[in-house]
């Protein structure tokens, strides 16, 4: 047989497949998934040839003045073969749903995920066991934590830990610092520690993403651009750059690969939240999974940079309706906000955290005051409010107003 006869062959024989699936799909009047409607037409295949050879006869036949009964011989090998196909197609779905069976793509991601869990537990284990954290997480040296020293020297690993596993683990731990409620004070001390500084991203990266986020040139877009950030976090980092019309901006630009990562660690979170609530007592008792959960609906929202704009315009829009309280709010320039980037207006000023300690009790007094009365009518007025108002997030501003800063927990 030639290359061409086998080819006619193979092209026949798919036809012949697709279009005896495609009959018994249409006939059952069910939808079932793709890969078990050809395994039905594989199945009147298989079932026609020899029915009809076995009908017709030897192979001489069709003889003169038989071809009509031939024919016939033919349609009803293609009706017993529907019929097979058809049976096949019912005995499958009664011993095996439709979708009680992963299909082929989601068992592949599922690997793909599971391979990326087990990398990441194992840069986790190396972390604990480098921070000396391994025979805690066994559950031993419990007698260490029932002196203050020996629940110092836990926090401090923990809060190297946190630093060492990268952003996911960096927020945590800077949202534990907060729950008193939860952890004992040698731990909230220490976690509060945690600073979310990270080396910067380099510039061609950086111009990749505002390349594709703006969708032009940062030369079309900016008439000036310092490619050194102000500021370098675990999720984003700032420049400060002036618009076309003389407007000194700065902009976030979140890192290329963070979205991965923390979508990763998210999950092995929330692995940990539930099987601490199943196996333990304190984990029921503090709500694990939910608080999680809670978390990775925070940070998620965190990752998208519209939000945060949004964010910032609500609470301007709040703060103007009751008039001026002495707090700047920076203003975002919507046309250049997508998920990856935000520019802003840039306020001058520097970090609540660095005044000098020298500066006059009255004026400190007097910015606490602003700051809690902005802080209580956010949230007792107006009901959206910053959230994470750490002396890093508010400027102490050059004409002596304060400004908030991060918008993105609100």
């Amino acid at each position: 047989m030639t290359a061409l006869s086998w080819s006619a062959l193979v092209i026949g024989a798919t036809l012949t497949l697709l279009l005896f699936a495609f009959v018994v799909r249409r006939l059952i009047g069910v939808r079932v998934p793709v890969p078990r409607t050809l395994a039905a037409g594989v199945v009147a295949v298989l079932v026609f040839s020899p029915i009809v050879t076995a009908m017709i006869g030897g192979p001489g036949f069709p003889r003169k003045g038989s071809v009509l009964p031939a024919l016939w011989f033919v349609i009803l090998g293609v009706v017993i073969a529907l019929l097979a196909g058809m049976v096949f197609l019912v005995i499958a779905e009664a011993l095996v749903p439709s979708g009680s069976v992963p299909g082929p793509v989601y068992v592949l991601r599922a690997a793909r995920g599971r391979m990326g869990r087990a990398g990441r537990y194992w840069q986790i284990s190396r972390i604990l066991a480098r921070r000396g954290l391994l025979p805690y997480a066994r559950g031993g040296r419990r007698s260490e934590l029932a002196t203050p020293e020996g629940r110092a020297r836990l926090a401090r690993s923990v809060r190297l830990a946190m630093e060492d596993g990268g952003v996911t683990f960096v927020k945590l731990g800077q949202v534990l610092s907060t729950r008193r409620d939860l952890l004992p004070a040698e731990f909230t001390g220490e976690l509060s520690r945690l600073q979310d500084d990270a080396a910067g991203v380099p510039w061609p990266a950086v111009e990749q993403v505002l390349r594709s986020e703006l969708g032009a040139e940062v030369s079309e877009v900016f008439a000036s651009f310092d490619r050194t950030p102000i500021a370098a976090a675990s999720i984003a980092q700032v420049h400060a750059a002036t618009l076309m019309s003389r407007a000194r901006v700065v902009v976030k630009v979140r890192r290329p690969d963070v979205s991965q990562t923390v979508d990763r660690d998210l999950d092995i979170t929330g692995r940990l939240a539930a099987r601490l609530e199943r196996s333990t007592s304190w984990g029921r008792a503090v709500g694990a999974a939910g608080l999680a959960a809670g978390f990775a609906a925070a940070l998620r929202e965190e990752l998208d940079l519209r939000v945060e704009a949004r964010n910032m315009t609500s609470v301007a829009a709040a703060s103007d309706s009751r008039g001026s309280d002495g707090i700047a709010i920076p203003v975002p320039y919507q046309p250049l906000c997508t998920a990856r980037v935000l520019v802003m207006e840039r306020l001058d000023g520097r970090p609540l955290a660095t005044i000098d300690p020298s500066t006059p009790a009255g004026v400190r007094a007097a910015l606490a005051r602003s700051l809690l009365d902005c802080l209580l009518r956010q949230v007792m007025l107006e009901g959206t409010f910053h959230a994470d108002p750490h002396p890093g997030n508010v400027l102490l501003l050059a004409d002596g107003r304060l400004g908030l800063l991060d918008f993105g927990s609100v």
